[in-house]
């Protein structure tokens, strides 16, 4: 039987142990809240010690960030900025010194960025998963980090031992006995440090859930005719419950994370994660809301089996990685990044999946128009020579121009690009690669010193895959070699 924290303690010892971590210092702090029962509970602690305390006494502020990857599951993303603006309202009504805030990757690494922009598979395992450190921790870290230029920050995680024996024992791993705050292992500033504190460290499911449930004065109509449990920022202890009900098996939240040795374990099998992941095999908040009910949600399903169907086919993938190496497990090559061509019919599809949403969330955009130039700008830079592909798909699905379409201009006419690939064609030349030639030519034609041009031709002509028949006729000479020496 799993140890109970309230079966052993009062919540006013925990009240009075927060306080004190709290008066302690002026350090501030910074809770992770993805929205989720466990940083839910965290914020409501925090709440209600702050709301004991007299107004003098709350004298250093506490943010309280989330991560939005900006793939969210469009129900969890619409619970997510619901409280976070209550959370906002409810601060200055009752005059608490918390600040809330949503983060979001930069465009130029989001995982449309990433995998429209620059072909990088659809992540199928952990080992392979690039996208958690990209989406998750690097924005919230950027935060953190952003205050540790100024000073020691504590940073308030809702992780416990009792969601598995993994998690404990890398918790019990990390902390010093006989201390509330641990050093963060990677979180550092210049000369400042972050600590953690996990004041729910010890909690079971059924502790959190007393504490946003039956440990909870906070009684509020929402309309169905009798007082239900809420919140310190009056949202639906309900609400959230009936969320974790919806999904098939109670699998967790994708929690706020600093670390990637916390999102080994974090955000795989979960509920709450992003609507597009394909490192599980079945996405159970997908399907869980969608049997609850949510048939809006059917086209994002939809258009995850989809990817998956095309991920793995040979034609949609290059043969080489997107730094030109050739990768062979087993004698077998392995593939590379998607096609250029594959990653327009990836956003073509999207944009469409996009339409379908719209109609019954209409300021839903699965691509965001920064993501989108973001992506236009590495075509360019890479491998489209009219600058107007993107474009082009872009005014097709939806309708309408971009706000910079008319600001850009091919570099070749129609014919002249029509020749280029005649010739490609006619001396066996591939295409990506005269493309990226004859752009890093165009880019550097400028500069009076050539040695930029050079070496990026160069960095292009010498990639692995280009002379992979004479690194093979290399390996087989040495494996004869080898052979007869034995």
């Amino acid at each position: 039987m799993a140890y109970s924290y309230l079966d052993n303690h009062t919540l006013e010892d925990l009240y009075n142990e927060m306080e004190a971590v709290y008066l302690n210092d002026n350090r501030p702090w910074i809770i992770g809240y993805s929205g989720g029962k466990d940083s839910t509970v965290c914020v409501e602690l925090t709440f209600r010690m702050l709301m004991r305390l007299p107004k003098e006494k709350r004298h250093k502020p506490v943010y309280i960030v989330s991560s939005d990857t900006l793939i969210e599951n469009p129900i969890i993303l619409d619970f997510l900025n619901s409280n976070i603006n209550m959370i906002k309202r409810s601060a200055i009504e009752l005059e608490l010194p918390i600040k809330a805030e949503i983060v979001t990757p930069n465009p130029k690494d989001s995982y449309w960025a990433n995998i429209i922009g620059r072909g990088y598979p659809t992540p199928k395992s952990i080992q392979y998963r690039w996208c958690t450190e990209r989406l998750k921790i690097n924005p919230s870290n950027k935060f953190i980090k952003e205050k540790l230029e100024k000073e020691d920050v504590i940073v308030i995680l809702g992780v416990r031992k009792d969601e598995s024996s993994a998690r404990k024992a890398r918790i019990e791993k990390k902390e010093i006995e006989g201390y509330l705050l641990s050093p963060h292992p990677t979180l550092k500033g210049k000369d400042k440090l972050a600590y953690v504190y996990t004041p729910i460290v010890d909690f079971t499911t059924a502790d959190v859930w007393d504490v946003l449930y039956h440990e909870n004065d906070n009684l509020i109509d929402f309309g169905d005719g009798y007082d239900s449990p809420a919140t310190a920022w009056g949202a639906s202890s309900m609400e959230l419950f009936n969320m974790y009900l919806k999904g098939s098996g109670d699998s967790g939240e994708c929690p706020f994370i600093a670390d990637e040795s916390t999102a080994r374990s974090s955000c795989g099998n979960s509920r709450f994660g992003c609507w597009i992941c394909t490192v599980v095999k079945e996405d159970k908040s997908l399907n869980g809301f969608i049997e609850s009910g949510h048939d809006e949600l059917k086209p994002l399903l939809a258009f995850r089996q989809w990817i998956l169907s095309i991920r793995d086919i040979p034609e949609n993938r290059k043969k080489h990685k997107r730094n030109g190496a050739v990768v062979k497990r087993d004698g077998r090559i392995m593939m590379g990044p998607f096609t250029f061509e594959a990653r327009q019919m990836i956003l073509r599809k999207l944009l469409e999946t996009q339409l379908e949403i719209q109609k019954f969330y209409p300021e839903l955009d699965l691509i965001t128009l920064d993501e989108l130039k973001a992506i236009n700008d590495i075509w360019d830079d890479e491998e489209d020579l009219t600058s107007t592909t993107l474009l082009k798909i872009y005014k097709e699905v939806i309708g309408k121009d971009l706000p910079w379409s008319e600001y850009k201009k091919p570099m070749f006419d129609a014919s002249t690009l029509d020749i280029v690939k005649q010739k490609c064609d006619e001396y066996n030349v591939d295409t990506d690669l005269f493309s990226k030639l004859l752009i890093d030519s165009n880019k550097f034609k400028h500069f009076s010193n050539n040695t930029k041009l050079k070496n990026s031709v160069n960095k292009t002509l010498n990639q692995q895959w280009l002379h992979q028949d004479i690194v093979e006729k290399i390996e087989d000479e040495c494996n004869k070699e080898l052979n007869y020496e034995d």
